[in-house]
């Protein structure tokens, strides 16, 4: 276990019950969503590809977050 994540344990459990079932909650949930967050070797594949070309197309954070928005995100 990291540090880090040691200190976290030793801060939550200063918690009370109720607040330590709400951060236990959080971190099962974090490393549950974590696992399905995986890319397929044909979804790697593609994004490498992309990546490569050098001629691809970036947009700002201003544009991302617009065209997220359009979509309902």
């Amino acid at each position: 276990m990291t540090e880090l994540l040691q200190q976290a344990l030793r801060q939550i459990e200063q918690l009370p019950d109720a607040d330590q079932d709400a951060a236990a909650g959080a971190l099962i949930d974090y490393v549950k969503h974590m696992r399905e967050m995986r890319l397929t070797e044909a979804q790697v594949a593609e994004v490498r590809r992309r990546r490569a070309n050098p001629e691809r197309k970036l947009v700002s954070l201003e544009d991302a977050r617009e065209r997220i928005a359009r979509l309902g995100g």
